[in-house]
């Protein structure tokens, strides 16, 4: 396997890595600039810049990048009475770290999570959509989806899901039935994140069910209903913007609140 094809790999199973290049090379050096490693947190590594006590070194740091999410810049010099050796050489890397995709998990392929899934891509979503209807325009709606999956039914298609405390979930089915499914069962998973699509007399009628069915105000406390900021626009891509805004603010920890009020 080489060096894209392991790294494709690591994508498709969510794997952390750091992928390092070898910058520039000077003295008595193995390799020359372009070299690259592929490396993984446990220390398995794909590729080569060169081999010695310079690759070693390199491997340590490139395992702190993936654990920190870093990149880092660093030159190495192997000088050549340290290393018993009469070859000496002056090598420097980048090292660019990958974390495992954030996972968005979308429920409805209608209009609004066609186009949140256009702009969950651009934003480097690894995207799961679920319907219950399969058809043309549900496939051509979610053909950037990197999953598309045509359940029976919301509750047993996200039940079957096995799914991290990292997830952002999205609810935005045909229905309030399908809603309410794919909303009962998300809400027993540890998720990172939950919205509704919906009206405010839709999300307290599909509540009130919620509570029949033995769900706690705790639990519907974070539902994130009606989904998104306020920033206006009706169109399914302007609404698209609003949710994926949202999530990008519990995402990332921040407020949602205009960057020209910081200090």
């Amino acid at each position: 396997m080489d060096i894209i094809e392991a790294q494709v790999k690591a994508q498709r199973e969510k794997k952390a890595y750091a992928l390092v290049t070898l910058v520039k090379a000077e003295g008595s050096t193995p390799r020359g600039a372009g070299s690259k490693l592929l490396v993984f947190s446990d220390g398995f590594f794909y590729g080569s810049i060169g081999g010695g006590v310079l690759e070693k070194q390199v491997l340590f740091d490139a395992i702190k990048c993936i654990k920190d999410k870093e990149h880092l810049l660093k030159e190495y010099e192997n000088r050549a009475e340290e290393a018993l050796s009469p070859c000496g050489g002056k090598i420097t890397v980048f090292i660019e770290s990958h974390g495992p995709a954030t996972e968005l998990i979308i429920c409805g392929a209608g209009h609004v999570g066609r186009e949140v899934v256009k702009l969950g891509k651009a934003l480097d979503f690894h995207i799961t959509v679920l319907d219950t209807r399969d058809t043309d325009l549900t496939r051509d709606n979610t053909k950037e989806a990197d999953n598309l999956i045509i359940c029976k039914d919301f509750f047993s298609g996200l039940e079957s899901l096995e799914t991290g405390p990292k997830v952002f979930y999205l609810i935005c089915s045909h229905s309030h039935e399908s809603d309410l499914d794919a909303l009962s069962a998300a809400l027993q998973k540890e998720a990172a994140y939950i919205g509704m699509l919906g009206s405010r007399k839709k999300i307290d009628t599909l509540f009130g069910k919620l509570r029949e069915k033995g769900y706690s105000q705790e639990q519907l406390a974070k539902v994130r209903a009606p989904v998104g900021l306020d920033i206006g626009g009706e169109r399914p891509a302007e609404i698209a913007l609003s949710i994926l805004s949202q999530i990008q603010m519990v995402r990332y920890g921040a407020t949602g609140s205009s960057i020209e009020n910081k200090a």
